[in-house]
Parts: C-alpha cells; sequence; structure tokens
C-alpha cells in the first residue's frame, strides 16, 4: 500500500516536480560536503540537477551518462591544464585577472570533452562546467578533490535516477524528451 493518498508526487507538474528535485539533489551533494568537508557539490552539479529533474526520458540524464560525462570532463581538464603547464597559473579567483593560458585550457578541455564524450556513449553535457572549473582554478585536481567531486556526482546521478525513474512511471507520456 502506498504512504501517499491521492496521487504520488511525481505525478506534479513540471513547475513544482522540477524546481523540487533538482533543490532536492542538491540539497543531497550539500549534506555530504558539509558531512565531510569535501566539495561533493560543486557548480557542475546544478546543471546536472536540472536537466536530470526536467527531461527524465532524455539520455544525457541517465547514470551512465551523468557519472562518465563528469568522469571525462575531469579527466581532460586534468590533462590540459598538464600538457599546458596551466596548473600552477594564477586562478580565476586569485585576485588577478584570469591568465591566457587558462583561457586556452578552457576552450581545450570543453572542446575535449565534447570530442571524448560520444565515444564513451556518455554525453552529457553540463559537464563541461566541470570542466571549466578545473581549467579556471576553481577547484585544484588532487585524488582527494576529484574523489569527492566524482562522489557527489554518484550520489546525484543515483538519487536522479531514482526520481528519474518515479517520474516516468507517473508520466508515461513524457515522450518529447527523447
Amino acid at each position: 500500500r502506498s504512504m501517499w493518498r491521492g496521487p504520488s508526487p511525481a505525478a506534479s507538474p513540471d513547475a513544482v516536480w522540477v524546481p523540487a528535485m533538482s533543490a532536492i539533489l542538491i540539497l543531497a551533494a550539500g549534506a555530504m560536503s558539509l558531512a565531510t568537508k569535501q566539495p561533493w557539490l560543486f557548480a557542475g552539479l546544478g546543471p546536472t540537477a536540472v536537466i536530470v529533474a526536467s527531461s527524465p526520458t532524455h539520455p544525457t540524464t541517465r547514470v551512465h551518462n551523468v557519472v562518465i560525462g563528469h568522469l571525462t570532463a575531469l579527466a581532460c581538464a586534468w590533462l590540459v591544464l598538464l600538457l599546458l603547464g596551466a596548473g600552477d597559473s594564477a586562478s580565476l579567483f586569485g585576485g588577478h585577472s584570469i591568465p591566457v593560458v587558462r583561457v586556452w585550457a578552457s576552450a581545450l578541455a570543453v572542446a575535449l570533452t565534447a570530442l571524448v564524450q560520444p565515444s564513451l556513449r556518455a554525453y552529457h553535457p553540463p559537464a563541461a562546467a566541470t570542466a571549466l572549473l578545473i581549467t579556471l582554478g576553481v577547484h585544484r585536481v588532487t585524488w582527494k578533490v576529484s574523489l569527492s567531486m566524482m562522489a557527489g556526482v554518484l550520489l546525484v546521478a543515483l538519487l536522479g535516477e531514482w526520481f528519474r525513474r518515479l517520474r516516468v512511471k507517473e508520466q508515461p507520456g513524457r515522450g518529447g524528451d527523447a
């Protein structure tokens, strides 16, 4: 027997469902950030949360796409920083103007991400924000930071998958997303 009396929350209109589920996904990652004092929550998860909540049948919202998409972006950004030697240059928030090498690193990392994701069948455009966060120096690439960011991605992807399935089950006619 359902714990809900009346229609499921997943049957709510988009105007209620999308902001509520987006917020819940961000709150879950934020709670883990607070608990671990690590960046489980970062700006790249905002677009992911919204697309998962708003387009549940779209291929880019599948767990594989979300997780591998962000992992690809993180790896591409790290690789470009390494190749250009930009990792030690001033960051976007260093009180200086952004160094030219970081602009180039950002452009190349986003381009490389867009090039690699389709071959992994993991196209997830919001992950481009993850590449920018790394190349602009908002997050330094360390194993601890990288693992925390990916833990946040995994949490949002898995919780989002549960919400996605609820939504598709309650609104089977949502064929416009695919």
